[in-house]
């Protein structure tokens, strides 16, 4: 079975239509989920993101990144509430899951596609791949 890729441009659609229901201008939308404007307008076209910026768009739709699988009908769990606070990929559990012995080794970031890859083959959510930091 293939590993499902992330929809950027489902996933911008989706932002855009919740900004304009909540009135909100880009650069409101920016703040409230502290990722740029222009990086969010840009996934309309992209191939692959940054994974923590997609996340917290993600968590502000109030939805599972599953959701966003092209092709895959896959469960999910949505992301929880960060209450002032960010959800972050947890490298340390992206590296177990992935069978790399030696842990994340002061890797700190990944794309949005190889977090879907790792859930993907180890049959996790990708919630599970995520931790909760504080501001």
């Amino acid at each position: 079975m293939a590993t499902p890729l992330f929809d950027l441009e489902g996933l911008f659609r989706a932002i855009d239509a919740q900004r304009e229901r909540e009135g909100l201008s880009w650069a409101a939308l920016s703040r409230q989920v502290g990722v740029a404007a222009s990086t969010i307008r840009r996934y309309s076209e992209a191939d692959d993101a940054e994974a923590d910026g997609v996340l917290a768009l993600v968590r502000w739709l109030g939805v599972a990144p599953e959701e966003y699988l092209a092709g895959e009908s896959a469960v999910g769990n949505p992301l929880r509430p960060t209450d002032g606070g960010y959800v972050r990929v947890d490298m340390e559990a992206v590296a177990r899951a992935g069978g790399d012995p030696g842990g994340a080794r002061g890797r700190t970031r990944t794309i949005i596609q190889n977090l879907v890859n790792v859930a993907h083959r180890t049959g996790q959510p990708v919630v599970s791949l995520t931790r909760f930091s504080e501001r």
